[in-house]
């Protein structure tokens, strides 16, 4: 037996992008603007038209995650060049090799692309941040950095995840895949998924180093 889906609402993915594009009124150009001159715009084909406004929507640089601030790891490199101009990637979105007691908020493929709130990402980023700090404070750590090995296990399962997704698709183009072809923004999980993912910090996860004072003790 089919059954019918559920009445409701239909714009949850579509906030009526295609009803515009079928108004005989709007005419959908992919044409490459070339030049700006007065009230007229003319592309790469040579075709002008007629404009009153210009609206500039030239957003913003997903890819690059590090442009404002250095931070640099033990080894002495920065967080951008480990990153890679365009290749980001953290464990959970929130730690990264080589770089301990630093965790990052709305990291590498947290964006939730397929729906749902970012807000409700960091809040488990930070329920997740917390649970570690507190387990620092119990265990005397000074510091804690997640395993190499356990980083790449990660970026290979949310590699796998999107290559059965739509955004890895040929076809697709957007600020989310970097030059080589991965997904590098969006998030392949479900909320629940995810959730599950940060409940608890896992130490065995990490390279675990107790604090100065503690070390200075068990040197004597």
């Amino acid at each position: 037996m089919c059954r019918r889906p559920p009445a409701g609402p239909t714009w949850m993915m579509d906030k009526g992008w295609y009803r515009m594009q079928r108004n005989p009124e709007v005419e959908l150009v992919d044409n490459p603007i070339a030049e700006i001159s007065g009230q007229t715009v003319r592309t790469a084909s040579g075709t002008e038209r007629e404009a009153d406004v210009l609206v500039l929507a030239t957003g913003f640089d997903m890819l690059r995650f590090i442009t404002t601030y250095e931070a640099t790891g033990r080894s002495g490199r920065s967080l951008r060049e480990s990153w890679g101009d365009d290749d980001a990637s953290a464990y959970l979105g929130t730690v990264t090799p080589d770089f301990p007691n630093f965790f990052t908020l709305y990291g590498p493929n947290l964006q939730p692309g397929h729906g749902g709130s970012l807000i409700f990402v960091v809040e488990m980023q930070v329920r997740y941040v917390m649970d570690m700090i507190a387990k620092m404070c119990a265990e005397g750590l000074g510091s804690v950095e997640v395993r190499r090995d356990v980083h790449g296990a990660y970026r290979g399962r949310v590699d796998e995840a999107h290559e059965h997704m739509v955004w890895t698709h040929p076809g697709m183009t957007s600020y989310y895949r970097n030059e080589a072809g991965r997904i590098v923004v969006n998030s392949p999980w479900r909320n629940a998924d995810y959730f599950d993912m940060t409940k608890e910090a896992d130490l065995d996860d990490y390279v675990c180093e107790p604090r100065i004072a503690d070390r200075e003790l068990i040197a004597d």
